[in-house]
């Protein structure tokens, strides 16, 4: 017979804190508790990429150099999506202490393949390959690329913990120290902008900043997740396989790969336009600043996940997306649709009057993103909170699908504004997974009406 199960008083009270929360109905308060540290963390996360274009867009050649780190980091991170999967993962089967050895080994084994790809684009002449033919990158963009794609396989380990403690933190309602990490993060790439141009030089720098400020990030967030992970049972306390964390796993990871695979897909036809280092560099600032404003959509699906314990609380959640959408609308007009839209891709993130001309059409546009990255979110995690998550691959592939159909009309029209078509195909991914994930949720029954 199975020994019984040691908890310690830590345990117990976190046990008895989720019991009393799963009994009482959700509340827009808990919404707003829930969301708002996510918030800040997001929009921390995201000026760092912003500001690392701020810094490359101030070198000797900004437009090889941005082109350079934007199509490095697409193509990383389109094949390296399977970590983004840890945190639903965790969400989902991180029960013990031993789950966590589990759960990681399970992601980096998972995560293996793509990263030895993407170490022979590195070392390799197939790097040339992708980077000159496929992104039409110039020999000296390539050569760039390669470097910064070196850098940036270095925090495959540094993001998987990253994930775990992210969870554990979530799962113990303390989303606030994950906005304290995030603001770690962010001092941690002042420095390294500071001292990284001594020892490496172009998109390499903007690649081994970002590695370094996620790994302080890290650091930070296990210093209290360590915490949430003593108070768990020692022994496992339920007996999930490799299998059925696959099964859970391959079509998030579909569908996360296709959140940079759409990325990778649109970046692949701005290299067909005549301008195409211009359109990859502008699209890259672009695609920066856009998620700067709206990524913290994306925490819907975390909230879902943590928040949603009964069928009734879906439509808390649907009031709670509608105030959301309401209020990224309003605030991207008001900085992409009057003067401090100049403001903002001239003074602040340094752009050279072609690189603002050429952007000016693309952040106006960014509106529309809201309602639709939002609705795709909240589904997303509605549907790993039930774990029926096939549909979900369903989605990343027709979203991929998508941006090249819209990309495509690049191969005919060589003079398009390649940031405004890169923002039209990445709306239309959106699009078309909100309407496919909806109609999954509303067969499940998981729409109250009334």
């Amino acid at each position: 017979m199975a020994e019984p199960e040691r908890r310690t008083p830590n345990s117990m009270a976190q046990a008895q804190s989720i019991s009393a929360m799963s009994r009482r109905h959700l509340r827009l308060a808990d919404c707003y508790a829930f969301f708002a540290p996510l918030v800040l963390m997001v929009e921390l996360n995201m000026i760092s990429k912003s500001a690392i274009h701020a810094f490359l867009a101030r070198t000797a050649t900004p437009d090889i150099t941005l082109a350079a780190f934007n199509a490095a980091f697409t193509f990383y991170f389109a094949i390296t999506s399977a970590t983004e999967v840890i945190v639903a993962l965790s969400l989902s089967y991180l029960k013990s202490r031993a789950d966590l050895r589990r759960v990681i080994g399970f992601t980096a084994a998972v995560l293996s393949v793509p990263w030895t790809i993407a170490l022979i684009a590195v070392f390799t002449s197939a790097g040339n390959e992708i980077f000159g033919n496929w992104f039409g990158l110039s020999p000296q963009g390539q050569i760039e690329a390669r470097w910064a794609t070196g850098m940036l396989a270095l925090s495959a380990p540094v993001l998987l913990l990253r994930g775990t403690a992210f969870a554990l933190l979530m799962l113990n309602r303390k989303t606030l120290i994950i906005t304290w990490s995030t603001l770690v993060r962010l001092s941690s790439l002042g420095l390294s902008l500071i001292f990284l141009p001594f020892w490496l030089e172009g998109a390499a720098v903007g690649s081994a900043a970002l590695v370094f400020c996620m790994a302080s990030e890290t650091v930070f967030a296990w210093l209290f997740a360590w915490k949430c992970l003593v108070a768990l049972p020692a022994d496992r306390q339920t007996y999930d396989t490799f299998a059925g964390y696959w099964r859970f796993s391959w079509p998030l990871i579909i569908n996360s790969s296709a959140e940079m695979g759409v990325i990778f897909a649109i970046n692949l036809y701005l290299g067909r336009l005549n301008d195409a280092e211009l359109a990859i560099a502008a699209f890259g600032i672009i695609h920066g600043l856009v998620s700067l404003l709206m990524a913290p959509m994306r925490n819907l699906a975390q909230a879902a996940q943590a928040l949603v314990t009964r069928r009734e609380d879906v439509r808390v959640m649907f009031v709670f997306m509608a105030q959301l959408i309401t209020g990224f609308m309003v605030l991207a007009l008001v900085l992409f649709q009057t003067p401090l839209r100049d403001k903002i891709l001239r003074d602040i993130m340094g752009l050279t009057p072609e690189l603002t001309a050429y952007c000016e059409p693309a952040v106006g546009a960014a509106f529309t993103m809201a309602a639709f990255w939002a609705c795709a979110a909240l589904f997303r995690g509605l549907l790993a909170k039930a774990r029926t998550t096939t549909s979900l691959a369903i989605a990343g592939v027709l979203r991929v699908v998508t941006a090249v159909a819209a990309g495509s009309i690049s191969l005919g029209y060589p003079d398009l504004n390649g940031g405004l078509m890169g923002v039209g195909a990445w709306v239309l991914s959106y699009v078309v997974e909100s309407c496919l994930s909806g109609w999954r949720l509303r067969r499940m029954g998981w729409f109250v009406e009334g």
